[in-house]
């Protein structure tokens, strides 16, 4: 159940990276599965540091937090 919630927070976090971000040259898909990852990450960051992820608006905070992290390496690794 934890890995479905999980993926549906993480494409809810990579339709909103999407728009906070803003780089038209990458494509939905890869905003949605970067988001998937954001959650992951974001999950297991804020469960071994004993923040509260127990409701679903501070779950997508973090996976959108942790998704921006992670698109901004993935555009600053695809420019070099």
């Amino acid at each position: 159940m934890w890995l479905i919630w999980t993926v549906v927070v993480g494409v809810v976090a990579g339709w909103l990276v999407a728009f906070i971000v803003k780089d038209r040259r990458s494509a939905l898909t890869v905003d949605l599965f970067v988001g998937i990852a954001g959650a992951i990450l974001g999950g297991l960051i804020s469960k071994y540091l004993g923040l509260g992820r127990h409701s679903l608006l501070g779950r997508i905070t973090i996976s959108v937090i942790s998704s921006v992290f992670f698109l901004l390496v993935q555009q600053t690794v695809k420019r070099s």
